[in-house]
């Protein structure tokens, strides 16, 4: 009986230490899950700015309807879906593309040529699949070898076959406005959604 009491103080210590012991470690889990957020969340920012890409609800220009169909106005090639890259940097989610042409459809802005007179817009899908494969010089000098007469009008280009009726190749414009797609930018929505994610996996295991 002389050591009851010596075993009970024992206890009581263990009792009162082991909420310290568990609150420390819930600590620990936290921060190590603290660690792994950014290449957790990495892969839903990715695709949500892809889903922005495939959902912009900017409407097309009619010339760009007749080029594109019901495609996406910022989907045509998959370039710049395909480039969204995300990295995880002092800790931070980076996210972006390194196309040279993803500033102008996300902000807007205007397109002028850099050496000829005017801008060359393909007249029809046809066209336009040509320049996506040679450019526009590519498609001339092309029609220009099958015997096509290349004729420059102030508002377009015409191609005149060995036999048949002139046609509008190309359309000419001084510049091209273009809209403001803000593909980049996350929604409240999704923000909360992201914010959600995280909270999932900070207290994961808790």
């Amino acid at each position: 009986m002389a050591r009851l009491p010596f075993l009970f103080r024992k206890l009581h210590k263990i009792r009162f230490m082991k909420p310290i012991v568990d609150f420390l470690s819930k600590i620990d889990k936290f921060s190590q899950n603290a660690k792994k957020l950014p290449e957790a969340i990495k892969p839903f920012v990715v695709t949500e700015v892809q889903k922005n890409i495939d959902n912009s609800d900017v409407r097309n220009a009619p010339l760009t309807l007749r080029l594109k169909g019901n495609k996406p106005p910022l989907r045509n090639t998959g370039h710049l879906r395909g480039s969204i890259t995300g990295k995880v940097k002092e800790g931070k989610v980076i996210v972006g593309t390194n196309l040279k042409y993803a500033p102008i459809l996300h902000f807007g802005g205007e397109i002028k040529p850099k050496k000829a007179k005017k801008l060359a817009i393909p007249a029809n899908k046809k066209i336009k699949k040509m320049v996506d494969l040679v450019g526009v010089k590519g498609v001339l000098e092309h029609l220009e070898k099958q015997g096509w007469k290349i004729v420059f009008k102030a508002k377009s280009i015409l191609g005149v076959p060995p036999k048949g009726k002139p046609i509008v190749l190309f359309i000419r414009r001084k510049k091209v406005k273009i809209p403001e797609r803000p593909f980049m930018e996350l929604t409240d929505e999704q923000i909360n959604e992201l914010y959600k994610l995280a909270e999932d996996i900070l207290y994961e295991g808790l």
